[in-house]
């Protein structure tokens, strides 16, 4: 199969070009198993990091699932990527931990589905959370509502959803209905994802897609609808219909990762409210003539929703700082470091005349 039924793209080949590497290969990631990843040129290879690109890059721009990689083929077929070429686009978040590290659980997007199952798994914060990281990406996202015939109060979460002005498909997987409908958006040549917790139906969507049991699922609780994680590692595959899909594990918890400036577009309504506080910069806690405020108490705008906004407000503020602390911390480790070899330096001068 041709690479660019990989999504390989013109641009893409220009700057693979400018590399000037002799004897590489372009290729594309379709699927990380931790101790190497599974490569496309369109010829399948098991590949490893080559350890230079390790050492000098930092954890997040190491090849990831959906990269474009430059790929050195050795004795035995035994392949090495030397290069990730540039991004269209990822979709990361906030490792997990107390640290500040940033994690790229996927490359090379055009087209985000968060998966949610209707029963025990529906969570408006979450659609929230998935909501600003993936328009802060750069990627507009599609909620899919699973497990439709599991419920029997749809028409309420739906209107509950429908205040969030996000675009939305209700599906079962089971039966296949609805699928048709994410099939039409994964346009040829273009890469999708799906993302959400755990035995939300993902791999049963992807194998719906696929036209095949491709990847593995499980029975799941009925007391709560929750799933094992049937799907251990992040994989790209190619549809009968044109376009890609990747199938991603069950994410617990989604930590942001962004900049406060990319909450106006998850938060539009708020946005827009903010905009008659007589304050310009009302934090919305307790100012007087707060117009966003007075929108909860007037019922125009859901407490949760105000609470919501503030959360994510604090928790990038807070990663902001910790971004900068860590940053001045190392530039002084790095002055320290630069006085000691300027001091070594003007020693080993000295006792070079002292013995001259």
């Amino acid at each position: 199969m041709d690479l660019y039924k990989y999504g390989y793209t013109d641009n893409l080949a220009r700057a693979f070009d400018n590399l000037g590497l002799v004897d590489y290969i372009p290729g594309r990631v379709v699927a990380d198993y931790g101790g190497f990843l599974r490569v496309v040129t369109p010829d399948e290879f098991e590949a490893e990091i080559a350890g230079s690109l390790q050492h000098d890059s930092e954890s997040y721009l190491m090849p990831k699932v959906g990269d474009f990689v430059a790929l050195q083929i050795g004795v035995d077929n035994k392949a090495t990527i030397r290069a990730v070429l540039p991004r269209q686009s990822e979709i990361s978040r906030k490792a997990a931990g107390s640290g500040n590290a940033r994690q790229v659980l996927a490359a090379n997007v055009d087209i985000a589905f968060v998966v949610q199952s209707l029963d025990h798994d529906f969570n408006l914060n979450r659609l929230e959370r998935y909501s600003y990281q993936l328009r802060q990406s750069g990627i507009e996202p599609v909620f899919v509502f699973n497990k439709a015939d599991k419920v029997y109060d749809i028409d309420e979460k739906l209107d509950d959803i429908s205040k969030l002005g996000v675009s939305y498909i209700v599906t079962t997987a089971t039966s296949g209905a609805g699928v048709g409908k994410i099939r039409d958006l994964i346009k040829d040549s273009k890469t999708a994802v799906l993302l959400g917790s755990s035995g939300v139906g993902k791999s049963t969507l992807t194998n719906v897609l696929l036209g095949t049991d491709q990847q593995k699922t499980a029975e799941i609780r009925q007391s709560d609808s929750t799933g094992r994680h049937t799907t251990s590692h992040r994989e790209l595959f190619v549809l009968p219909s044109g376009g890609m899909i990747i199938d991603t594990p069950g994410i617990r918890e989604l930590q942001l990762w962004g900049e406060e400036e990319f909450l106006a577009k998850s938060f539009a309504d708020i946005e827009d409210l903010a905009r008659s506080c007589e304050y310009r910069n009302c934090s919305h806690v307790k100012e007087l003539n707060c117009a966003v405020r007075a929108a909860v108490t007037n019922g125009v705008l859901p407490q949760v929703r105000l609470d919501s906004y503030l959360k994510f407000k604090n928790e990038l503020q807070s990663q902001a700082f910790s971004a900068t602390s860590a940053s001045i911390k190392l530039k002084k480790q790095r002055a320290r470091r630069q006085k000691k070899t300027i001091q070594l330096n003007e020693k080993l001068a000295d006792d070079s005349e002292l013995y001259d």
